[in-house]
């Protein structure tokens, strides 16, 4: 028997996909039309929380599982800009979080990860731009049939464990049989995968009084990175809101293999500008720096 191949979406699937186009095309289809000629390849696409919040089928999938939720949203809001004949690529970025989303980053713990938070903050790059394989493209040697993984940030790279492939053809030659050992012979198309542009960033706690004058930053300084359009254009002591998802990364200069300890780390989802018109900018700005 064939095996299935998967490719038509389950129902929540469906539902979450129709939710996303109903809602671009309610509120942003003026926008993606916009961008047809622009010579920039990735652009955000600022979408208001409360718009996913009045959206039966997107608010408990989002709030849940965002990762997926995005992702399907990121799928919907491209094929747009593909019947607009624009091959630039537009990234989701959600914004304005209500309430009950606002955290403070010294109270962060290893119970919060996955959820999204929103934090008022100093940020300052720390890395450069860097580059990592989000999805690998593998060949198997034997056959020539292709393999697409998707990879998680500062883990193992992932790798095919067998070409099923492989076993259904030596299978149909041989009367349903198994070959003796199985078929691990694979190359990693190195031009064919998929690559994404991050920033590693520090960014510290502000806490800012009714004259926006600064009245004292955080005890820690946390680990964000950033991806697509953010990456270069952040400047070093500049104040930000932030929605993250709080994720694990390893201690500096150990791995997961090697070390069960674990550090919190924000996957910045979207920067917006502060809300606050801070008049002492300048010496926090110094204060960063002379901590660095």
């Amino acid at each position: 028997m064939a095996r299935k191949n998967g490719i038509e979406p389950d129902q929540p699937m469906q539902d979450v996909l129709a939710a996303w186009r109903h809602l671009f095309e309610e509120n942003h289809i003026e926008e993606i039309e916009h961008l047809k000629g622009f010579d920039e390849r990735v652009f955000g696409l600022e979408v208001e929380h409360s718009l996913i919040c009045q959206d039966e089928v997107l608010r408990p999938e989002f709030h849940t599982r965002p990762d997926w939720a995005l992702e399907i949203g990121n799928i919907v809001l491209n094929e747009k800009m593909m019947i607009h004949g624009n091959d630039s690529r537009l990234v989701l970025r959600v914004i304005n979080f209500s309430k009950n989303h606002h955290f403070s980053l010294d109270e962060l713990r290893m119970r919060h990860r996955s959820t999204m938070l929103t934090f008022d903050v100093i940020i300052n790059p720390s890395s450069g731009p860097l580059g990592w394989i989000k999805k690998a493209v593998y060949e198997c040697e034997d056959c020539a049939h292709r393999f697409e993984i998707k990879q998680r940030l500062a883990r193992e790279r992932e790798a095919p464990n067998l070409c099923m492939n492989c076993i259904e053809i030596y299978a149909a030659d041989n009367k349903g049989k198994w070959p003796r050992l199985p078929p691990v012979n694979f190359k990693m198309i190195v031009e064919d995968c998929y690559y994404e542009d991050i920033e590693y960033l520090n960014a510290v706690e502000i806490s800012i009084d009714s004259d926006g004058n600064l009245l004292q930053l955080g005890e820690d300084k946390f680990i964000g990175v950033v991806n697509d359009e953010y990456v270069g254009t952040l400047i070093p002591g500049s104040i930000h809101r932030i929605n993250a998802r709080i994720a694990v990364d390893h201690l500096p200069n150990r791995n997961f293999v090697k070390d069960t300890r674990r550090i919190i780390l924000l996957e910045i989802h979207s920067i917006e500008d502060s809300p606050f018109n801070v008049s002492n900018i300048s010496e926090t700005s110094i204060e960063i720096d002379d901590d660095e």
